[in-house]
């Protein structure tokens, strides 16, 4: 698989754990499966991505998303992958894992600046590597630096054709079609919430 679409199917991955783990139904088994998944994937979704032959890192690759499936079906995603199904729906070229990469910093930007799940912020933090890790933020900062090691840090919507004068409509198609996914947001977000994400 070329490196690129390693990374967004990672991503992905990532995302589906990560959104069960902060959203309003985790559990013991969830919790598990979240953050092993988180573990390998911070470490080894870059070498992945960097060499598609290194067979080791694409097993924990595998591992990782085999734990993250079972971590959506045991709890439910959030609006972040509700919001990147509105961008593809407007725009059926994007990959859906890029979708997710470009929304993620102002999603979880957002999570975290109005206090949402702190603790567990923090949590996944820490299995990204960031093991003095204490605040909510860590966790900002350890995706950043995992979107870029795995060079994905240059992503823009505009590359897909989409423009700002679209995200009024690309919110309503979001809440209107997947309201199940925000009602698992650990805290409710607007239609302008969505807008300005």
């Amino acid at each position: 698989m070329p490196a690129r679409l390693t990374a967004f199917q990672g991503f992905d991955a990532l995302f589906h754990a990560v959104e069960g783990y902060v959203g309003k139904r985790p559990n013991f088994m969830s919790d598990m499966y979240a953050l092993e998944a988180v573990r390998h994937l911070a470490a080894w979704l870059p070498k992945a991505v960097a060499d598609g032959t290194d067979i080791k890192a694409r097993e924990h690759v595998a591992f990782a998303n085999t734990m993250a499936g079972f971590v959506m079906t045991t709890t439910r995603l959030t609006s972040h992958h509700a919001m990147e199904h509105a961008l593809s729906a407007f725009h059926p070229e994007l990959p859906h894992g890029a979708g997710l990469i470009m929304l993620s910093m102002a999603y979880f930007d957002h999570m975290v600046a109005v206090g949402a799940q702190s603790e567990r912020f923090v949590a996944l933090a820490r299995a990204m590597g960031v093991e003095d890790a204490v605040q909510p933020s860590d966790f900002l900062s350890a995706l950043s630096r995992l979107i870029h090691d795995c060079g994905m840090q240059d992503l823009k919507m505009s590359d897909w054709g989409i423009a700002p004068e679209e995200f009024d409509a690309m919110a309503s198609n979001a809440l209107a079609t997947n309201d199940v996914l925000f009602a698992h947001d650990p805290v409710q977000l607007s239609h302008e919430d969505v807008v300005n994400i």
